[in-house]
């Protein structure tokens, strides 16, 4: 759960740049109170903007559209993700550096059930619906995060480049949006595999899955899988 926004700010208009960075936050963070406890359709501009403590008409000064809004959920939720997953490569120390690294990106993505929940609605839900300055942006900030990700990543493993690294962290991306879905189907589903024994195979516990899934990759792609392509880095 996330929390609330820690104080209460003036509804009259933000002026200097640290008010606008603050009411900015406080409406991030209220979206992600209310998405924790709702689904995307659930969450109103009106509910995230009563929730911040600011008017209306002041949360779409700063987002035109729930859906640039929750973009910038998603930028929150994927930098808190990779200054943990960072924190916690920085420990390793174990001689199967392989088993250690996939252990924690699994459970750094695990422990973040708001992150898993919004890559799923990233590519079909928001990214539609922004603006194309938006879009670059965003791109541009996932770009550096891929290769802070791979460079801590490939520091670990021997013989993992960090362009192999980047490529096994958009595979992480992928398998994410995949296993999350199935480690959490919908009642009626989860109650058709409960119910029949025969059906135990398709029932997933995200975690160990995933881990499982990111030592196959890393132990294949370390064994001699061709590097990632190299990605140019002019700005929109």
């Amino acid at each position: 759960m996330h929390e609330a926004p820690k104080k209460a700010i003036s509804r009259q208009r933000a002026r200097s740049v640290q008010d606008k960075d603050l009411r900015r936050a406080h409406l991030v963070q209220a979206a992600a109170q209310l998405f924790a406890d709702a689904d995307f359709d659930g969450v109103t501009i009106a509910q995230v903007a009563q929730t911040a403590g600011v008017a209306k008409g002041t949360a779409y000064i700063y987002f035109p559209t729930k859906e640039a809004l929750f973009l910038e959920l998603v930028r929150a939720e994927l930098s808190t993700w990779l200054e943990q997953l960072e924190r916690s490569l920085r420990r390793v120390r174990a001689h199967d550096r392989v088993q250690s690294v996939s252990t924690i990106l699994a459970r750094c993505v695990s422990q973040r059930p708001t992150l898993w929940r919004l890559l799923i609605l990233l590519h079909s839900v928001i990214e539609p619906k922004i603006d194309e300055g938006r879009a670059c942006d965003f791109k541009f900030f996932l770009l550096d995060l891929l290769s802070r990700a791979g460079n801590a990543i490939a520091s670990k493993i021997p013989g993992l480049q960090a362009d192999q690294a980047v490529t096994v962290v958009l595979q992480l991306h992928a398998l994410v949006i995949g296993l999350a879905q199935l480690a959490n189907p919908p009642p009626v589903i989860a109650q058709v595999l409960a119910q029949n024994p025969a059906l135990q195979a398709m029932q997933i516990d995200f975690e160990p899955f995933l881990m499982r899934s990111l030592v196959t990759l890393l132990r294949g792609t370390v064994a001699g899988a061709p590097t990632g392509a190299h990605i140019p880095l002019n700005r929109c």
